[in-house]
């Protein structure tokens, strides 16, 4: 509430232009500097993030699925931007994020669920309720495994990254599996968020010290 547009020192169509000349000049920095494939994509996160996912948050739990499809294109944008093409590598890191966005988001709604009520804005815990937020997260959490597990098959990663990503897994889904006991609350939604921001960062670098090494 104390950003520049709620809290009224922009007025709505200042920051609408500026967002506009911010889009348009991004994708003709891209058109012409790097490749096709960028501008794509580039275009779709814009688009579907602005005109589709925005206004569902107030309409539909499912927003937390669509708004995860724009914020999980960067590392697809950067991997089109080298290579010039979109592979399974850059496809996995695009799921690794979309799925980790998932459980993290999930968290806030449940220890914020009043303040998003209050708002208008539509979240699982306040329209499925607590547990099947809660189930759901430990679902996503899983899956996240799973997928970040995929960059050793297709040799983006080797036996470091393999272990580290292995042994960290366990514990975000473990912290995830005590969102399931009948006394979990807020203070695990809390804890559970701030894990999710430590899984990030370390999967990108154990995958940086990994290629180091090979």
């Amino acid at each position: 509430r104390q950003r520049p547009l709620p809290a009224g020192r922009m007025a709505p169509p200042v920051a609408l232009a500026f967002g506009l000349a911010l889009a348009v000049a991004s994708q003709a920095i891209l058109c012409i500097k790097v490749n096709p494939a960028s501008v794509w994509l580039s275009g779709f996160a814009i688009v579907s993030y602005v005109c589709i996912y925005t206004p569902l948050k107030r309409r539909s739990t499912q927003a937390l699925a669509v708004g995860a499809v724009p914020g999980a294109i960067p590392p697809l944008l950067g991997w089109a931007v080298v290579t010039g093409s979109i592979d399974p590598p850059g496809i996995v890191l695009f799921l690794v994020l979309f799925v980790w966005q998932l459980p993290h988001f999930m968290a806030i709604a449940i220890y914020r669920r009043r303040d998003y009520e209050d708002a208008g804005i539509h979240v699982v815990p306040n329209v499925r309720g607590l547990e099947n937020a809660k189930m759901q997260a430990l679902v996503y959490s899983l899956a996240l495994v799973a997928v970040s597990l995929l960059l050793v098959p297709l040799r983006v990663a080797g036996f470091f990254y393999f272990a580290v990503v292995a042994v960290l897994g366990a514990w975000f889904f473990v912290l995830s599996l005590r969102g399931m006991e009948p006394d979990a609350d807020n203070k695990w939604a809390r804890q559970f968020f701030f894990a999710s921001l430590v899984y990030l960062p370390v999967l990108c670098i154990a995958l940086i010290v990994d290629r180091a090494l090979a």
